[in-house]
């Protein structure tokens, strides 16, 4: 009977430490199932990480072609500018060459007008080059 009853208290240590075991191990396997769970849950944000972080590549290689874009027709624009405004230079240097023309025409004309009212106008300087001609004459 003793051994008997030193076999049950036995059994009843062994049961007793396999549930202990048996709840380690599922507390355990909770844990690793929560550990698991982590790093899905890491893997997952690591791969939305990469795809923000690509996309972000994405967006910033096409903004740099915008830009890019943006730059050379801005460059068109002012090589266009610039183009322009060297004709306009040489269309006003080319008007205020033929206004000098034009004036000097016009001042011609205007002293032979002159002359024309007055023809006495063309005599006066002969005479005074005639009459400094014999004053220098007369000095030496």
């Amino acid at each position: 009977r003793q051994s008997y009853d030193g076999l049950e208290k036995r059994l009843k240590e062994v049961f007793s430490e396999r549930s202990s075991i048996l709840h380690q191990l599922s507390k355990t396997s909770k844990e690793l199932d929560s550990i698991k769970g982590n790093l899905k849950s890491l893997r997952n944000d690591d791969s939305v990480a990469k795809k923000d972080v690509q996309r972000i590549l994405e967006l910033s290689h096409k903004q740099r072609e915008e830009m890019k874009s943006l730059q050379a027709a801005l460059q068109k624009q002012l090589d266009e500018a610039n183009e322009r405004a060297e004709k306009q230079q040489a269309a006003i240097k080319f008007l205020k060459v033929e206004m000098e023309k034009k004036t000097k025409i016009i001042k011609d004309l205007q002293q032979e007008h002159q002359k024309k009212k007055n023809p006495f106008s063309m005599i006066f300087p002969l005479v005074a080059l005639k009459c400094i001609y014999i004053y220098m004459m007369m000095m030496t």
